[in-house]
Parts: C-alpha cells; sequence; structure tokens
C-alpha cells in the first residue's frame, strides 16, 4: 500500500534530487579539471594564448596537478551520487 500513484510517481524524492545536484556537481568539476589540464598542456594552449596559469601558480606543474586533482575529486563525486542513486533505484 505504500505504492505512489499519478504525479507522486514521476516526481523524485528530495534525496534523489540531491544525489542529481551532486553528480552535477561533480561532473562540472571533472569537466573543468580536463578543460584546465588541456589549456596548460594541450592544444587549447596554442588557442587560447592570453589565458595563462603560470602567472598565479608560478609553475605548470602545480598549475597541472590542482586540474588533475579537480578531475579526480569531481570523478569520485559523481561516482559516489551515481551509486546512490542506483541504490536508491533498487528500494523501489
Amino acid at each position: 500500500m505504500n505504492e505512489k500513484t499519478g504525479l507522486q510517481s514521476i516526481i523524485p524524492s528530495k534525496k534523489e534530487i540531491g544525489l542529481m545536484a551532486l553528480r552535477g556537481f561533480g561532473l562540472f568539476l571533472t569537466i573543468s579539471g580536463m578543460v584546465g589540464i588541456t589549456i596548460i598542456l594541450g592544444p587549447l594552449n596554442y588557442i587560447v594564448r592570453d589565458l595563462t596559469f603560470t602567472l598565479v601558480f608560478d609553475s605548470e606543474l602545480y598549475a597541472f596537478l590542482l586540474f588533475l586533482l579537480l578531475a579526480v575529486i569531481g570523478g569520485a563525486i559523481e561516482f559516489l551520487s551515481n551509486e546512490g542513486l542506483k541504490a536508491l533505484e533498487k528500494q523501489r
């Protein structure tokens, strides 16, 4: 007797909405880290010449490690929130 009907059946719970927002934030961090890495090391370095991070960090190595850390943390957040969504789906 705990089944939802009508409009309540398609509206996600507060936990699901929170996990989806956390997943989006993790994806944002992952993509930001990858774009930062490509600006420092990859082909975007030659396209966007005015945007340099070496002035802020004084080293390409520190900037690379920071963006790598962003990508790894974002991937971990996205993975854990995705697993939480799968667990909530199994409960239904």
